[in-house]
């Protein structure tokens, strides 16, 4: 065809001057003919003949477009998979060890009519019910229930792979819910997604920030979409940036932006809007102490003024200073779920003594043993904790102990048994927080794609719309 094409285009061109000089036409048309031109050499003029699809590329691109914005992929998965609250419960046996927390409140959703569920009148602004997300044979949530009343800082915590990413994920639409539900406000992510989205605030945990646009830019755009009225876009706009420290980089573009300030803008664009529920997933990360404390004040304030928030972060000293109330999250399942101060007290009792040894003249590290024993024989129930590099931390589960009887046994042993240094406080959010994730196992990095995903890739090659 397209040989006819470049057949076509001479004749043209010749016919044109045929008035002119009708003997080089004739004469032309003769050396063609006589001299057998190989079909391959016109190949040689580059003149490519475009497929017929493309001429209906846009409006193949359009459709894709508009089946993603509108969700129309994960209606077809529900409806195949079949009713948002029929799910694959966990087995008794795993029931049987959760932690008395965790089952409680499980026992409480469940208990939860399923009209209920989308009332306007709920106390708990968000509900997970049996939240499940697999993907292939790897569970990335099992099966975890909550709710979080209205002007509560929930944290969610958990080592890497643990499935706090993916629960964001479905309460955002990210990704498809493989069974289970959750409730924002009364609206389901199954089936009223973007009734869930207008009314959220969302920080993800990697930057979704346009690097050709400035921060001012980005924010502006960001109010306008939210609704915000065009004669307080500045207003609006000039208090985010100022409240959180991003003055002398609002008119930067933002792919300048340090790793710090560039969480400052996620979080910014989260806030944009006043909306009644924000979605933090590891904001401060990468942020100065100044900026992070300033942010913290900045996020009470906002709880304080009757908003919801949801947090995932790596920092304990963050959930103390910010979170109501912490669940713990393992292989995606909760394993504690309460007040930091509650978690303290229930997997945290008595105190943790920590010890640093001293050297010998060799400069050897002196030995622990001796610490131990004695440890062992003056606290009763005294574990170590963890032991390395010359200090021993030892948990000791009596809270009867009084302080002035521990710091009296540890000065009389401070020359004999060569111990240099030693300090006795409160168990630590962050000690209950590594004795539970220990359990961890690491997530597969190529989690397997769903059908759905690989039928869509599949159609897109065949159709040429990428290679």
């Amino acid at each position: 065809m397209c040989h006819d094409v470049v057949f076509k285009a001479l004749l043209s061109d010749f016919s044109a001057d045929s008035k002119s000089e009708p003997n080089l036409v004739a004469s032309t048309f003769e050396h063609i003919k006589n001299a057998k031109i190989n079909l391959n050499t016109i190949d040689n003029l580059h003149v490519q003949c475009p497929p017929p699809w493309e001429e209906h590329q846009g409006a193949v691109y359009i459709c894709i477009v508009m089946l993603v914005e509108y969700h129309v992929y994960q209606q077809l998965w529900y409806l195949i998979e079949g009713s948002a609250e029929v799910s694959d419960f966990p087995k008794e046996e795993a029931m049987s060890t959760e932690d008395s927390d965790v089952a409680a409140e499980k026992q409480r959703i469940n208990a939860y009519r399923t009209s209920m569920l989308t009332s306007k009148d709920c106390t708990d602004s968000l509900l997970l019910v049996n939240l499940y997300k697999r993907y292939g044979s790897y569970i990335a949530v099992d099966h975890i229930c909550v709710g979080v009343p209205d002007q509560e800082c929930f944290g969610l915590l958990g080592q890497n792979g643990a499935g706090k990413t993916t629960t964001f994920k479905m309460l955002t639409g990210d990704v498809v819910v493989t069974s289970g539900n959750a409730y924002l406000k009364g609206y389901s992510v199954r089936t009223n997604i973007k009734q869930v989205q207008a009314n959220m605030g969302y920080c993800p945990q990697f930057d979704a920030i346009i690097g050709q646009m400035t921060g001012r830019e980005t924010l502006v755009m960001y109010a306008r979409l939210r609704g915000v009225p065009e004669e307080n876009i500045d207003y609006v706009v000039n208090s985010l940036i100022d409240i959180l420290l991003l003055n002398p980089h609002a008119d930067k573009l933002s792919e300048q932006y340090s790793g710090g300030n560039k969480r400052k803008l996620s979080t910014a664009m989260a806030l944009v809007g006043d909306p009644p529920f924000i979605m933090l997933d590891e904001p401060s990360a990468g942020m100065d102490p100044k900026a992070r404390r300033q942010m913290w004040n900045v996020l009470s304030q906002v709880r304080a003024s009757g908003r919801t928030m949801v947090l995932t972060t790596h920092s304990m000293e963050e959930c103390d200073a910010l979170c109501t109330r912490i669940a713990i999250m393992v292989n995606g399942r909760f394993k504690c779920l309460g007040s930091p101060q509650h978690l303290k007290n229930k997997f945290g009792q008595g105190y943790t003594l920590i010890i640093q040894l001293g050297t010998l003249d060799d400069g050897s590290t002196a030995p622990n043993q001796p610490v131990i024993d004695f440890i062992a024989e003056n606290f009763p129930g005294a574990t170590v904790f963890d032991d390395h590099q010359g200090y021993i931390h030892f948990q000791v589960p009596d809270s009867g102990v009084t302080l002035a009887h521990v710091f009296t046994l540890m000065e009389s042993i401070k020359e004999n048994l060569n111990v240099q240094d030693y300090s006795v406080h409160q168990t630590t959010l962050e000690q209950v927080f590594l004795s539970f994730t220990r359990a961890q196992v690491q997530s597969k990095e190529d989690k397997s794609k769903s059908c759905m995903t690989k039928t869509c890739c599949c159609i897109c090659i065949k159709a040429g719309l990428y290679k």
